[in-house]
């Protein structure tokens, strides 16, 4: 990395920090969702719904980096609220007891609450496979309704592998691997462009979107890609390495978007998600040293075209606020990944 990314990096760090101290202030004994750049106030949940993990991700990524008990204390304090959503009807609680709960463990292997916090995600999770199908669908939990009983999703393949190989058993870890084949058989195409959804019914599986339309969706597929080569093996390499060709192709640079989506918002937290996942990638392929530099260029460019490293502010994550209104808003999730690649050298 160059000398002057890596200043840059170090330098944006106390700012983040102190953010996330201004947030936990407004946020009392409930979980901070989004802010738009217009309010000052945060919209907040007394569950969390799926970025609450990313809240407690945000202070485990704390803790581990200063090794404060003040910090652990706190990501453990909000890991433990996280307990109401274990039995919510949806494989988004792979988001929530992953970063929320399970990197707890990894890094602080004495600390048993997150241990059992994770055993029990996966266990729950685990029970609600579908054998049939080959997969776990989105389930009709956090808002997705009767259509997510039927809808494969593209979203959590990242930390549903992860959990599930971790805390899973070995039932567990089979079930995660057929998982990963259904996606790759339904959501992928030859050319690395992927999905976010397929519609399963029977014999019947249609598609809701063309291949490649989402940059998250493409992002959030490359960050279980990589997932799936750290976990299993160059295996499902070239299918990464096609993923994340697509990717920089069509979105590798942030300042030149297709002309399609000229008028549209940039979802910078696919920019970090992405860039994540090919750090990831590049530590399980090191030959491939494109990933590398990819991912330091899109961060070094958010970076340099933003205020983060005064304010801790990114607000880059194109969330849904309304049925048909998407906004560029501050998040947790946002957040947790760019601090996680901040950390990351």
């Amino acid at each position: 990395m160059p000398v002057q990314d890596r200043n840059h990096y170090q330098a944006t760090l106390p700012a983040l920090f102190e953010r996330m101290d201004e947030i936990a202030a407004q946020c009392a004994d409930r979980f901070p969702l989004f802010r738009l750049a217009t309010a000052t106030q945060w919209t907040l949940s007394r569950r969390g719904s799926w970025l609450g993990g990313f809240w407690a991700g945000l202070w485990w990524l704390r803790a581990t980096h200063s090794g404060r008990s003040d910090d652990h204390a706190t990501a453990g304090d909000w890991s433990a609220r996280l307990q109401p959503l274990l039995f919510e009807p949806s494989i988004n609680r792979s988001f929530v007891f992953w970063y929320g709960a399970a990197i707890g463990h990894q890094a602080f292997k004495q600390d048993l609450a997150a241990l059992r916090l994770a055993s029990q995600a996966a266990l729950a999770i685990s029970a609600d496979f579908d054998p049939e199908r080959g997969c776990w669908t989105l389930g009709p939990g956090m808002g997705a309704g009767e259509n997510g009983t039927r809808t494969l999703n593209v979203d959590a393949l990242a930390p549903t592998l992860a959990l599930l190989h971790h805390h899973g058993g070995a039932q567990g870890r089979a079930q995660a691997r057929q998982h990963l084949q259904t996606c790759l058989r339904h959501l992928a195409t030859e050319q690395g462009a992927w999905r976010a959804n397929a519609i399963m019914d029977g014999c019947d599986h249609r598609h809701q979107e063309p291949a490649g339309a989402w940059p998250r969706g493409q992002a959030w597929a490359m960050l279980g890609l990589a997932a799936a080569v750290r976990l299993y093996g160059e295996t499902h390499g070239h299918s990464a390495l096609q993923a994340c060709i697509y990717w920089t192709e069509r979105w590798g640079d942030i300042h030149r978007a297709p002309a399609a989506e000229q008028a549209q918002q940039k979802d910078l937290s696919a920019q970090v998600i992405s860039a994540v996942a090919m750090l990831e990638l590049f530590e399980c392929m090191p030959d491939q040293h494109w990933l590398y530099r990819q991912a330091h260029r899109q961060i070094a460019s958010i970076l340099g075209d933003s205020d983060i490293t005064e304010t801790g502010q990114f607000i880059g994550h194109l969330y849904r606020i309304g049925p048909h209104e998407e906004r560029r808003v501050e998040s947790a999730c946002a957040t947790f990944f760019l601090l996680k690649m901040l950390l990351s050298d």
